[in-house]
């Protein structure tokens, strides 16, 4: 079964989504009667908010006459940092047989951390009839909305997040009467809504709201305290005996001091019983009380004073007399509580951009190896060819097995990623395994367009670059094409003994004619070769037929009673030896 038909069967199977209520286990959604998905996104998540959500899928028990099996969800991989998975039935390793319910789910559940637009990977395995084992990936997207924390004086929208973070404020008491903002970077502000703030340090933050409140203090007179009066009391045959009169700016008394005091010179003080002012000018009358003798009270002057003001000192005169009256009075000003909200901003550090090294050219032939290896193994990390996830490349080395674009994104524990640049990686094929015929000691073969090499015993053979070659001694011969690309395939190996070759190199030589009916001739190959050497015949047993030691040159051997069959030609020299096969036929 293709893998086109696959991926038609499981994407209309795989991945219902649907609210639910939460509960420590998901519930398959059994309204849904028709395999496919619904919807194929997740609802958004909000950084910092818990998050619950159930993945309902409906299974198709076979497509085009063909069994599915069952299906098993192997991961899920991509998933925001603080959220994870549990399928339903987690017992059974997440293993689902159509053929008992078409219903599966998936919970989705957690916190997560860090706001963005993630696209998180579904690993199924379908085991389908003929077709054997399947294993689909599907690629879902989910997006976590940045975070939107609020305190009676502020809001904050994405307070949690990577550097450099961008946050932003919303004041929530509008139309007071002075604002001060401390950002915890260094930076401050005094309107009522500030800009955005951007965090390019990773760390803590603590953001302070000061706001006055647009409210009208209160003002009371606490003390009125004379320092000096005329001396309109009757002296210097009388002792004054002062009070006073507090009169509203509408004229009005709203305080007498009396009992006067008896007898006492200034300065003298009232405290009065926290009087409550309005905004206007009070009047305060100084008195001299008299009696009996002396007929009416004294004036000793008037003062005037602004309510809604503050504490202060004035004076008066009276007319006749000499002398001032001089007063001091105290008002208490309730004082306007500025309002102070504090609120955190945690950044955390985003990971350098990784770079992509190989062991080797990133250009290769197929078969041979290749690692990609990420500069940044401390933190979490995911390869991708041509943007789309590798399912499972998560180590600091991949080996690519195709040609493509390959990087790698890195993500801290926290969440924060960082991406390399793409590396090209080209992966060429090799030629076709070449092919060759034999004719006597002469291979030839009839590839084209390749560079060829002829080998004997793994090692190639100086100048047999042609289309044929003609053998001189015995061993294994292999004939390796290389393409344009360099990439080079070799033939199956071929031990070749010939006919009167010698089937070891170290001292070359042909015999002819053979076969033969015992008379020969042994032809040295190779003129370098001096001294005494061993010339022995032997039956395919093992039994010594003809035994000599000769100088190595070109010998003739007669072989009168000898009879037909195989026998072996051994030449010995210093240990070493090279033997050649000799047929024998008696006419």
């Amino acid at each position: 079964m293709s893998r086109a038909l696959i991926l038609l069967i499981l994407g209309a199977a795989i991945v219902c989504l649907e609210t639910i209520s939460a509960s420590a286990q998901c519930v398959p959604n059994t309204n849904f009667t028709g395999a496919g998905i619904y919807p194929d996104t997740l609802p958004d998540a909000t950084a910092g908010a818990a998050y619950d959500q159930d993945v309902t899928f409906v299974m198709l028990t076979d497509t085009l006459g063909l069994t599915i099996y069952d299906y098993t969800i192997t991961n899920i991989s991509g998933l925001p940092i603080g959220l994870n998975w549990q399928c339903n039935n987690f017992q059974n390793g997440c293993t689902y047989d159509p053929a008992v319910s078409i219903y599966g789910c998936v919970k989705i559940s957690g916190t997560p951390i860090v706001p963005g637009t993630f696209t998180f990977t579904v690993t199924v395995i379908a085991d389908v009839q003929l077709a054997g084992l399947q294993t689909i990936n599907f690629d879902r997207p989910l997006t976590v909305l940045p975070a939107n924390v609020s305190n009676p004086g502020f809001a904050m929208t994405n307070n949690v997040g990577c550097s450099p973070l961008t946050v932003s404020f919303s004041n929530n008491n509008p139309g007071q009467s002075a604002y001060a903002w401390d950002f915890g970077n260094g930076l401050q502000s005094n309107v009522e809504n500030p800009p955005a703030q951007t965090y390019a340090t990773p760390g803590t933050y603590i953001v302070t709201q000061t706001v006055t409140p647009n409210v009208v203090p209160d003002f009371y007179l606490t003390n009125i305290t004379v320092t000096g009066i005329p001396n309109n009391y009757g002296a210097p045959l009388d002792d004054p005996d002062p009070y006073f009169l507090l009169y509203d700016p509408a004229g009005t008394q709203v305080y007498d001091s009396r009992p006067a005091l008896n007898g006492v010179f200034p300065p003298y003080s009232w405290n009065t019983p926290n009087i409550l002012l309005a905004n206007g000018n009070y009047t305060a009358h100084v008195w001299d009380e008299d009696g009996g003798l002396f007929g009416a009270d004294d004036d000793l002057g008037v003062i005037t004073f602004q309510g809604h003001g503050n504490s202060g000192t004035a004076s008066g005169n009276v007319g006749g007399a000499s002398g001032t009256l001089v007063v001091n009075y105290t008002i208490f000003q309730t004082p306007v509580v500025p309002l102070v909200a504090t609120d955190t901003i945690i950044v955390y550090a985003t990971p350098s951009a990784p770079n992509i090294n190989s062991n080797g050219p990133t250009v290769i032939c197929e078969g041979e190896s290749l690692d990609l290896i990420a500069s940044d193994s401390t933190n979490n990390v995911q390869w991708y060819e041509s943007g789309s996830l590798l399912v499972g490349a998560n180590n600091a080395v991949y080996t690519p097995t195709a040609s493509g674009s390959y990087s790698v994104i890195v993500t801290t524990p926290q969440g924060c990623t960082s991406g390399s640049a793409s590396t090209n990686v080209t992966i060429n094929p090799v030629p076709t395994k070449p092919t060759f015929f034999i004719n006597g000691n002469t291979f030839t073969t009839g590839v084209s367009g390749l560079s060829l090499q002829w080998y004997l015993n793994g090692n190639p053979i100086p100048g047999a670059t042609s289309s044929s070659f003609t053998a001189q001694i015995g061993g294994t011969y292999v004939l390796c094409g290389t393409d344009a690309n360099g990439c080079t395939n070799c033939s199956d190996s071929l031990a070749f003994s010939g006919v009167g070759l010698a089937e070891n190199p170290h001292f070359p030589f042909s015999i002819y004619p053979n076969p033969n009916n015992g008379t020969f001739n042994i032809q040295p190959m190779d003129p370098r070769k001096v001294g005494v050497f061993d010339f022995t015949i032997t039956d395919m047993t093992g039994r010594m037929i003809y035994d000599e030691k000769s100088i190595y040159g070109n010998r003739a051997i007669h072989l009168d009673n000898i009879i037909s069959g195989a026998y072996q030609l051994i030449i010995q020299h210093n240990g070493l030896q090279s033997v050649s096969k000799l047929v024998v036929t008696k006419y």
